[in-house]
């Protein structure tokens, strides 16, 4: 009974899905003039397909983009769109943020996660990732920076992203945390903070670890895994 009580509500929730979907991507269309429905190449995907127009603050054209985006009809609206350029003016370089097949890295993976946690809705994703990611490069290749700064790549990136959103710099303290958001581990709020040695707990650590967990127990494990790694060799070359 158990069993048939989930698969019911499974169905239900792709129903739901895919009937907000398409009532976004109508609303979309009826905005966005030059995106069209098309085939999809992926099976279980809705592929809208257009042209992206960048101007800059005074309304002067910076370029076009060709664009393809793929939506995940059964996840919607807990998904993330693939969005793949087409035109080919970006390099297939991971220093510009794009595959060797023109998939786009829109944002850092921790903030797409917290998007895709929370739903999105797709004409806001459209305004607020797509469109700057897109944006951004002809940005940086007026100016040579991106207009909201630059994460580095691979676990370069991900530190980067702890030092600048948590303020955390220890690999051995944001393990800590990790450990504590992933499994659950609950701390007197009013003691000593027992992962930093703060006053209370409450009052430092605890909000962080609230925050870990909007990103999804797949990113917190997966992070983990590469602090743990790069914790044990830099404590192995400085014993070297």
């Amino acid at each position: 009974m158990i069993c048939i009580q989930s698969l019911l509500k499974v169905n239900l929730t792709s129903i739901m899905g895919k009937k907000g979907l398409s009532t976004d991507i109508k609303n979309f269309l009826n905005k966005y003039f030059a995106f069209e429905k098309v085939e999809s190449p992926k099976t279980g995907y809705l592929a809208l397909e257009g042209k992206i127009s960048v101007l800059d603050k005074s309304d002067k054209l910076w370029g076009h983009f060709k664009i393809l985006i793929l939506i995940n009809e059964a996840e919607y609206p807990y998904t993330v769109p693939i969005v793949i350029e087409k035109t080919q003016i970006i390099n297939r370089d991971w220093d510009f943020h794009i595959s060797q097949k023109g998939e786009c890295c829109l944002d850092i993976p921790h903030k797409l996660m917290k998007r895709k946690a929370r739903g999105i809705v797709f004409e806001e994703f459209y305004r607020e990732v797509i469109y700057p990611f897109f944006a951004n490069y002809h940005y940086k290749e007026s100016t040579g920076d991106y207009a909201n700064g630059e994460y580095k790549h691979h676990f370069e990136g991900i530190a980067q992203f702890y030092q600048e959103e948590f303020g955390l710099f220890d690999f051995k303290n944001i393990i800590s945390l990790l450990e504590t958001a992933i499994n659950g581990i609950k701390y007197h709020p009013n003691k000593e903070c027992p992962l930093c040695g703060g006053p209370k707990y409450k009052k430092c650590c605890r909000k962080k670890i609230y925050d870990l967990k909007g990103y999804g127990l797949q990113q917190l494990k997966f992070d983990l895994a590469l602090f743990r790694k790069y914790n044990l060799k830099t404590s192995f070359e400085l014993k070297l």
